[in-house]
């Protein structure tokens, strides 16, 4: 089973444009096989080193940055000192807790997201921050734009 994981790392990689470098495999195989999804570089540094992927933090930093780069990992907004990448790289919202450094991966519709923000509001306004991210996405660069692009909030008319 190894090998065939291994060898779907590597083709996800030259799907992407990526060399199919044996470090580079074994580091996505690592991040996929990790039993939580939301990791930053430290966690990945021990992560490798008791595998025994040989890898400087500074490597594996930027090693991170491609794979996100090339849409094999995801990126967390974060408060946290250092960035948070995100095995499952699909669009999805999260839910953020920084008292418990806590993230909750949001597979929802867009009503159950909004009903989940209304409610997050009305109970507890003052500890609620909203972040709207439009990723980018090549094929249709400049396609979705938000509304309020350009505009002073306070004279929205929503």
């Amino acid at each position: 089973m190894p090998h065939a994981e291994e060898t779907a790392c590597r083709e996800a990689l030259r799907r992407t444009g990526l060399p199919a470098q044996r470090d580079l495999a074994r580091l996505l195989r690592l991040l996929r096989a990790a039993p939580e999804t939301h990791l930053g570089l430290t966690e990945v540094a021990r992560m490798a080193a008791e595998t025994g992927l040989a890898a400087t933090r500074v490597s594996l930093g930027r090693q991170l940055e491609t794979l996100a780069d090339h849409g094999l990992l995801g990126r967390v907004p974060t408060t946290a000192a250092e960035p948070i990448f995100d095995t499952e790289p699909e669009p999805h919202s999260h839910l953020i807790y920084e008292e418990t450094n806590q993230t909750i991966d949001l597979h929802v519709s867009p009503e159950t997201l909004l009903a989940i923000l209304g409610q997050a509001l009305r109970e507890c306004p003052d500890e609620v921050e909203v972040l709207i991210r439009v990723r980018a996405n090549p094929a249709t660069t400049g396609h979705c734009r938000p509304a309020i692009e350009g505009r002073d909030p306070s004279r929205l008319n929503i």
